[in-house]
């Protein structure tokens, strides 16, 4: 309730200055009518400008060429970027000067108020979704807004390409070939660390080899355990073949004495006939016929001896047994030597070859610290050089001046003026209206007039208990 009479006083003021409002308000509709008809007319001309991002990211592969690269995606911080080098300050003061907006020689604060100026009659409109961007100028002259424009765009363009030429091809150069040749003194110390330690391949290696030595170790023990069963086998046959004899009996036959019995009977015979002629001559005490007879006995004797003598003929051969014990025995010796001679070849085998996987696992750690800088400087090597491409050929591109931006509409000289906008005579018309409502409540409120029984109650202290209103001023 407090507020109420507040809101009475503004609504009293307003109404007592009602002459004064309309007469402000159609004198100030009529001024804004009248500048905004004779206002001089401007020619506005265009330009559109397409920005692609087909030098941003320059690839270089085996399988790819540039040209065959797809397109990448602008976002809206690049086309943003290349909106405000459209408009900086070094790219406007060159329009300036080519554009002729100053007069000839013109410096200081001439030059910099063109450039503000240009700068805020210059429209920039960046499109991200059709990645386009339209630059819009107008002035007096159509043949000055058109060369504005292109005198915007050369400068532009050079400006572009020196934004966004590729920087560090001196650099990519000498790091491409710094690590070429630390590449090849760390190929150099693997192939000659390789040569003396014998490594080829060092995991095929010790892969292989452990394979070998299991294969051996194998054979090792397949060796001792027939060595084992050949002895067995030699202890065996010798036992057996200490049991035979080397010959056996094939055939006995018992021959009797046949040639000494006739012998002896001859001699009998003769020894008979010389007794008979001795007697004939002799007594038979003779000594001579003594010992004839003694002859006789000694001779009969022997013959009954010799008839009573038999020889026995006996018939050998080698024993087939024994032989073929002796000649597997032999065998079996032979093998013996054989396997142990195998048995300490495979010793020397694998000793051998556990001397070298311990070497090749000593020399792993050196092996894998030399392969993986040789690696790591082959793949900065191939980075430098592909970087090192890719800045040559856009260096290149540059020098052609082939930028990323392509001007899609021209800049024509406008055949006839812009239409003008409501929007500022409308705006000058609502700003001048409020200026005036607040320029009559003030003078309405804070007047030397009393027209309410409150304003005089105020002023003076004075109840009021009654008023007489004025024909002309009754409400």
């Amino acid at each position: 309730m407090r507020d109420l009479p507040g809101r009475l006083v503004i609504a009293d003021a307003l109404f007592r200055r009602q002459y004064f409002i309309l007469g402000s308000t159609l004198l100030l509709v009529l001024t804004v009518a009248a500048a905004w008809q004779w206002s001089p007319r401007k020619y506005e001309a265009q330009t559109v400008l397409l920005v692609r991002n087909n030098r941003a990211e320059v690839v270089l592969t085996p399988g790819q060429s540039p040209g065959a690269l797809p397109q990448a995606q602008l976002n809206e911080g690049q086309i943003a970027t290349e909106a405000q080098l459209l408009v900086n300050r070094s790219s406007l003061r060159q329009v300036v000067q080519r554009a002729g907006l100053t007069p000839p020689g013109a410096a200081g604060d001439a030059l910099e108020q063109a450039v503000r100026s240009l700068e805020k009659e210059l429209k920039v409109i960046p499109n991200p979704k059709a990645s386009m961007i339209t630059v819009r100028y107008a002035n007096q002259d159509p043949q000055k807004a058109a060369n504005v424009l292109r005198q915007l765009l050369a400068t532009y363009t050079d400006q572009h390409i020196r934004v966004h030429q590729a920087a560090g091809t001196d650099f990519f150069e000498r790091q491409a070939a710094d690590q070429g040749k630390r590449l090849r003194e760390a190929q150099e110390r693997l192939a000659n660390f390789q040569r003396n330690s014998k490594i080829v391949l060092l995991h095929e290696q010790k892969e292989l080899n452990l394979r070998r030595l299991m294969e051996i170790e194998a054979g090792h023990r397949e060796a001792k355990v027939a060595f084992q069963e050949g002895t067995e086998r030699v202890s065996a046959l010798a036992k057996m073949v200490a049991q035979l004899t080397p010959r056996i009996t094939t055939q006995m036959r018992s021959i009797p004495n046949q040639y000494l019995v006739e012998r002896l009977q001859t001699m009998l015979v003769e020894l008979k006939n010389k007794r008979t002629d001795l007697l004939a001559k002799f007594r038979s005490d003779d000594r001579l016929v003594q010992q004839v007879e003694q002859q006789l006995a000694d001779t009969q004797a022997t013959l009954d001896r010799a008839v009573k003598m038999s020889a026995t003929e006996q018939a050998s051969d080698v024993n087939p047994l024994r032989q073929s014990l002796d000649a597997d025995l032999a065998r079996a010796q032979m093998g013996q030597k054989v396997l142990r001679a195998r048995i300490g070849m495979l010793d020397g085998q694998i000793r051998s070859f556990k001397t070298e996987i311990a070497g090749l696992e000593r020399a792993t750690a050196s092996y894998n610290d030399l392969l993986r800088e040789v690696k790591s400087l082959e793949e900065n090597y191939q980075l430098y050089s592909r970087k090192w491409e890719e800045a040559r050929i856009a260096s290149a591109l540059d020098q052609q001046k082939i930028a990323n931006v392509t001007v899609v509409e021209d800049p024509e000289v406008p055949a006839s003026p812009a239409p003008r906008s409501l929007l500022l005579p409308a705006g000058a018309i609502l700003l001048g209206l409020c200026l005036i409502l607040c320029a009559a409540v003030l003078t309405g409120v804070h007047g030397q007039e009393l027209h309410t029984p409150e304003a005089i109650f105020q002023a003076s202290g004075v109840q009021v208990l009654a008023t007489i209103p004025e024909r002309s001023r009754q409400r």
